[in-house]
């Protein structure tokens, strides 16, 4: 009898290289799919594998529509039975085709030949519906459960994590592709300007080239579909923490904002009432010291002043701190004067001669020349 003994394993037998292991992509409304849901940053995929499965289950719905009894309405003129000695017409619904035994339009049309069995009976036919309905409610709640996490998530953990790996493998993949380099007898590059033939070993070209490779394997439909292969999603507890960490998150974030924002508040009120006071303070000072009638009463200030008066900041000691640019902007002179003075203008015709006043004047000269004359004559007359 013999025992044996496993030897050790020599350096020269190659290690055995697994397949990297394929993971289906998560989703929330997408579980009919199996492995071909897309990567969660694939938004395009995934609204096109909603839309599938929204018309399925559409689809479904409208099956079950079909298979219910079918109204279908008559006259029940076209039944003698029914209206044997009237003439009255009126309306009556039926589930199926009656034959009618006394003559009319229907009695040649009686079916003959029935198929029947389970598989053409009432109940499988209830079977159907039932089944059509609730795969139909089932998966048009899986699509809108879907629908939810697509536009009213505004933090998706699968999506954030699905475009970190994918940015990192694009990266790993140009380190990769750079340290690999190229064969030289199968590939050869030539400078843009001069056409000469470049070494694949300068630093330039291996990294174009590891970038170039790099890009094509990220446009890879395979690639954009899935992503990367060989990653491995987070589990839904992980999703649903990541999630819940972000709401904590957002809300500790608000109400700082808002605590912040309405400390601002109360001290800026805490100042402004302390600016009040000390202004009373100051003001009822200034009312003891001031000589007697030294102060003007408000009646008498409003007869020495117009309405629009000019007001100053309290802090005002001497002209050097008085802004004249802003004081002239908001209290211009001249648009005071303007608003209190009250103009009446009245505007007087020119005088138009007519022709009749010419020929009056014209008049009066002929005569006053003609006792010019006569005047005249008496004068030489006397003489």
């Amino acid at each position: 009898m013999a025992i044996y003994t496993s030897g050790k394993p020599s350096d020269d037998s190659e290690p055995v290289q697994n397949d990297p292991k394929f993971y289906t992509r998560p989703s929330l409304g997408l579980k009919l799919w199996g492995p071909l849901v897309p990567s969660s940053d694939n938004t395009a995929g995934l609204w096109s594998l909603v839309a599938i499965q929204t018309g399925l289950g559409l689809f479904l719905m409208h099956r079950f529509r079909k298979l219910g009894k079918k109204w279908v309405k008559r006259d029940i003129a076209d039944f003698p039975s029914l209206n044997r000695f009237s003439t009255t017409h009126g309306d009556m619904y039926m589930t199926r085709h009656i034959p009618v035994q006394f003559g009319g339009t229907h009695s040649f049309s009686i079916r003959v030949g029935t198929r029947t069995g389970f598989w053409y009976s009432e109940r499988f036919r209830t079977i159907r519906r039932a089944t059509y309905l609730l795969t139909g409610a089932l998966i048009l709640s899986q699509s809108m459960l879907e629908v939810s996490r697509l536009t009213l998530l505004k933090y998706d953990p699968w999506a954030e994590e699905a475009k970190c790996v994918r940015e990192k493998q694009f990266f790993n993949d140009i380190v990769k592709y750079y340290h690999e380099g190229v064969d030289s007898t199968k590939f050869k590059a030539k400078d843009e300007l001069s056409g000469q033939t470049i070494s694949l070993n300068l630093p330039e070209v291996k990294q174009s080239i590891a970038v170039a490779r790099a890009q094509a394997q990220a446009e890879n439909l395979v690639t954009r579909w899935f992503g990367p292969l060989d990653y491995k999603p987070q589990s839904f507890s992980d999703f649903l923490d990541k999630l819940e960490y972000y709401l904590n998150m957002t809300d500790f974030l608000n109400n700082l904002r808002r605590q912040k924002k309405n400390d601002e508040i109360d001290s800026e009120l805490t100042k402004l009432v302390d600016d009040n006071k000390r202004n009373r303070e100051r003001i009822h000072t200034l009312m003891v010291h001031a000589p007697p009638r030294s102060i003007r009463t408000s009646q008498e200030a409003q007869g020495m002043f117009g309405i629009r008066k000019v007001l100053l900041h309290h802090d005002t000691e001497s002209s050097n701190d008085i802004p004249l640019t802003e004081i002239w902007a908001i209290y211009n002179p001249w648009t005071n004067l303007a608003l209190d003075t009250a103009l009446s203008i009245k505007f007087f015709p020119s005088v138009i001669f007519n022709e009749d006043y010419y020929e009056h004047q014209k008049r009066l000269k002929d005569s006053e020349n003609v006792s010019s004359v006569d005047n005249d004559n008496e004068k030489k007359d006397i003489d």
